[in-house]
C-alpha cells in the first residue's frame, strides 16, 4: 500500500471480527496493597465512601494495523486497594480504519470478554497474595461499561 492511498474501511463489526485477530494479551499493571499498618490508603480512595467499590476504566487504541482494548479496575475494601490493568491486542491483515461505533461495539461484544477474565485473575490474586479477602467483580453487564477512545470514566461496578 502506498502512502497515499486512502485506508480500507471496516463496515460492520462482523468484518471487523473476521480481520481481527487477538496476538496478546497485555498487563500495565498489577498491583495491591494492604490496608493495615498505613493510616489510610494513597490516593485517599476510601474518603466519603462507605463499603467495598471498583472502578473500570475502558479504553482503545487504533495504530497500524493494531487495536488494542485495555481494561483497568481498582478495587477498594476494607482490607486494602487492588489494581490491575490488561490489554487485549488485536492484528489485522492490513491497517484499516474502523469507525468508532464499530470500534466500540467491537470493544464490548468481542474484546471486552476476552480481557475480563484477566483482570479478575489478577485483582483475585493479588488479594490472595497479600492475605486479604478476595473481592469478586460482578459479571460484566455490557450496558453499563463505557468506552472512552482515550481518557477514562469511572464507572462503579
Amino acid at each position: 500500500m502506498s502512502a497515499g492511498s486512502p485506508l480500507r474501511e471496516v463496515s460492520s463489526l462482523e468484518e471487523l471480527q473476521q480481520l481481527a485477530e487477538l496476538i496478546d494479551i497485555v498487563y500495565y499493571e498489577v498491583s495491591a496493597r494492604r490496608a493495615d499498618g498505613f493510616d489510610q490508603l494513597s490516593d485517599d480512595a476510601t474518603e466519603g465512601s462507605s463499603g467495598d467499590q471498583a472502578e473500570i476504566h475502558l479504553m482503545q487504541r487504533v495504530e497500524g494495523n493494531q487495536l488494542a482494548v485495555r481494561m483497568r479496575a481498582m478495587v477498594v475494601t476494607s482490607e486494602g486497594r487492588m489494581t490491575a490493568d490488561v490489554a487485549a491486542v488485536f492484528r489485522t491483515p492490513e491497517p484499516v480504519s474502523i469507525p468508532a461505533a464499530i470500534a466500540k461495539r467491537f470493544a464490548s461484544v468481542i474484546a471486552t470478554p476476552v480481557t475480563r477474565p484477566y483482570l479478575r485473575e489478577a485483582i483475585h490474586q493479588s488479594a490472595v497474595k497479600l492475605g486479604i479477602a478476595a473481592p469478586l467483580l460482578s459479571v460484566l453487564d455490557l450496558e453499563d461499561v463505557g468506552l472512552l477512545p482515550v481518557a477514562a470514566e469511572r464507572k462503579p461496578v
